[in-house]
């Protein structure tokens, strides 16, 4: 079993001791999709310079033209596909990182990933301090990162042009997705130039880290730019806190609407001699206050939106092609919503036309045809897109679903497993993988995965179900106290379960 030894340090510019172990490895010959999730780690590597021309138009935008930005599942998903191939490339190891009180955010996160990954004969050790043994990995020199260490080591006391530069890196650390790097870029430089851009782009930050309240305070910072661009521009990411990002509990359509109309307004006060695209940020605000009236049921009214802003992005920049694809899925989705699904299957059928490459396309093209019972054709679409994005764990869900309904029992077992390995954390995942084994007479595996999770841990409905699966398969094994222990558990938290309280009268029946 191979050892590698890594170090993490305390450069600016995250993944250093990632970059280090991926360094020991071949990447000339990696699938696209692990070349993709490269881009996220070490966007200069060469192995993953070409790699936009095999992307989708969200994966390959430059940081001008990105409008869709990346949340933790996402990344997740791209380390899952690095880790895959690192691991296929070495072997079962073990890896060693000293100095781990040191660790980078992202780091962290894709380490707990690749000690997680099903089937792979990997452990991560996490030494504090400097260890007995030297690094012999080592990441690759970085120009870019030397450059970006010896500024901000002296930010104070660089020149305009030098603040510009780290700033410009900062959004394309965004871009690709690495929200630490470029969180301490922009705190670093915030000081040194306290302006609406920089608040700006130091909230979305937070947003993709979850960290919603410190985003929203920095939003409002943005807010006060004396551009109406800008205004509009802090509008709207205050507008999606409110609709998508903050907690449940935080979150208010009349909040969203009432800043995507200021933001709306703010436009009509841009003077007429501007060069800006204008059209772009009228569209980009009239498509935020779609999904207002689609969470209100006013979904016609959101289809008005939708389609005059395709009307308008047929034909232009980058950015409105990309945008163009956004709005083209918002409104397949509208349509699914109202029950016209030949309007859907034929907009998703469009937008595959213009980016082809988006795994979550052909997924949503495939609940379009489950929705229709058109069972082989949701198969062929939930092939391409698990051959797209491997680690999308709903595609594998979806797969199970679909393989049973065309009585293909075995592989829908198959698709139910890799789901749940996904993310072992899934308790929906993991029900329908215990269920199917249960179905198939696997019961001790079954019982194995349902007894998995506290139940008191989980929300009633989901501790329910596990519960009475494993009431199930205790009794199967001839386990009756147990059985009738579990079923207690369940009128315990469901006093209302007819089911269950003649299943326990069965069990305890049986006991007496």
């Amino acid at each position: 079993m191979r050892h590698f030894v890594v170090s993490a340090g305390r450069g600016v510019v995250s993944f250093s001791p990632v970059k280090a172990l991926i360094d020991v490895t071949d990447r000339s010959r990696w699938r696209r999709e692990a070349l993709i999730g490269l881009k996220l780690i070490s966007p200069d590597d060469p192995a993953c310079s070409g790699i936009d021309s095999e992307a989708s138009l969200t994966d390959a935008a430059q940081a001008q033209d990105r409008i869709r930005f990346f949340l933790k599942d996402r990344l997740i998903r791209n380390f899952r596909d690095v880790g895959r191939a690192w691991l296929s490339a070495v072997g079962p190891c073990v890896v060693e990182v000293t100095r781990a009180e040191l660790l980078d955010e992202g780091s962290r996160l894709f380490l707990e990933t690749l000690a997680t990954l099903p089937g792979r004969d990997v452990e991560v050790r996490l030494q504090v301090g400097a260890g007995v043994s030297a690094a012999t990995a080592h990441p690759p020199e970085s120009p870019r990162e030397d450059t970006i260490n010896r500024l901000f080591a002296q930010v104070g006391a660089l020149p305009e042009s030098d603040v510009d530069h780290l700033y410009e890196q900062a959004v394309e650390y965004l871009s690709v997705g690495d929200s630490w790097t470029a969180e301490r870029i922009l705190r670093g430089i915030q000081p040194h130039r306290d302006v609406p851009a920089v608040w700006g782009r130091l909230g979305l930050a937070y947003t993709m880290q979850g960290r919603t309240l410190e985003a929203e305070f920095c939003c409002l910072r943005w807010r006060s730019d004396p551009d109406p661009v800008g205004v509009a521009g802090a509008d709207y990411a205050l507008s999606m806190l409110y609709a998508r990002h903050h907690p449940e509990h935080l979150r208010s359509l009349d909040r969203t609407a009432e800043y995507l109309e200021h933001g709306y307004a703010a436009l009509d006060r841009v003077d007429e001699a501007d060069d800006r695209d204008l059209t772009f940020h009228r569209v980009f605000n009239r498509n935020g206050y779609a999904l207002v009236e689609f969470r209100r049921g006013r979904v016609d009214v959101a289809i008005e939106h939708l389609t005059a802003g395709i009307s308008k992005l047929r034909s232009g920049t980058a950015v409105h092609h990309m945008h163009q694809t956004v709005l083209m899925y918002n409104l397949a989705q509208c349509y699914r919503r109202i029950g016209r699904i030949d309007s859907a299957i034929e907009t998703y059928r469009e937008l595959l036309g213009v980016d082809g490459k988006m795994p979550e396309y052909h997924m949503e093209l495939a609940h379009c045809h489950l929705n229709a019972e058109q069972f082989n054709e949701a198969l062929a679409s939930l092939l391409e897109a698990r051959n797209l994005g491997p680690s999308i764990q709903e595609v594998h869900s979806l797969l199970g679903f679909t393989y049973l309904q065309i009585g293909k029992t075995a592989e829908a077992l198959d698709a139910y497993r890799i789901a749940h390995e996904c993310d072992p954390r899934d308790v929906d995942a993991l029900y329908d993988y215990a269920y199917l084994l249960a179905e198939s007479e696997q019961t001790e595996r079954a019982l194995q995965l349902a007894c998995s999770l506290d139940p008191g841990l989980l929300p009633r409905g989901q501790a329910v179900k596990l519960l009475t699966l494993a009431a199930e398969q205790h009794a199967q094994l001839g386990n009756l106290p147990s059985a009738h222990s579990a079923l207690e558990e369940v009128l315990a938290l469901h006093p209302d379960d007819p089911d269950a309280r003649a299943n326990l009268e069965q069990v305890a029946a049986a006991m007496a």
